[in-house]
């Protein structure tokens, strides 16, 4: 069997941000088992560095709550400075009502999951917001009346 990157298709690579390294382990298993190559930060300075060093991610996983600061909204603005329509799976223990879970003005597309138990849908999550931005569709559930076409 040939490796995949010598005939010149690339993996996926999927960016975790977590500064939980349980979880992070956890990510990277559920993720690589799916077919991901992952890199990982456990800071917002650290995942800005990662992003740059790699090139094309093609999701990234961020929790909002790194090291007792609500980093993950920065670290998701400035991805998505350079990627508008990157795809990003939000894990927070933060209650979805709670001003620290905000994700308005963040973007778009975007998947919130609550921790830990989130992570068991880690993976159609990821695959749904990739698919989201593949094809430009935002989830039915999302739309409002007035955004359908009759």
């Amino acid at each position: 069997m040939q490796d995949s990157n010598m005939i010149g298709w690339a993996r996926p690579l999927a960016l975790i941000v977590e500064d939980d390294a349980l979880l992070t382990l956890l990510a990277d298993g559920l993720l690589a088992a799916e077919g991901f190559d992952t890199i990982f930060a456990a800071h917002e300075t650290e995942a800005m560095v990662q992003a740059a060093v790699a090139g094309r991610i093609a999701v990234a996983v961020v929790d909002l709550s790194l090291d007792g600061d609500v980093a993950g909204q920065r670290v998701i603005r400035a991805l998505r400075q350079h990627v508008p329509d990157l795809p990003v799976v939000v894990i927070t223990g933060f209650d979805s009502d709670a001003p620290e879970a905000n994700l308005r003005g963040l973007g778009w597309p975007t998947v919130r999951l609550h921790k830990p138990g989130g992570y068991d849908e880690l993976i159609p999550a990821v695959l749904d917001v990739m698919e989201q931005a593949r094809t430009g569709a935002w989830p039915k559930e999302w739309r409002r009346d007035t955004d359908y076409t009759y």
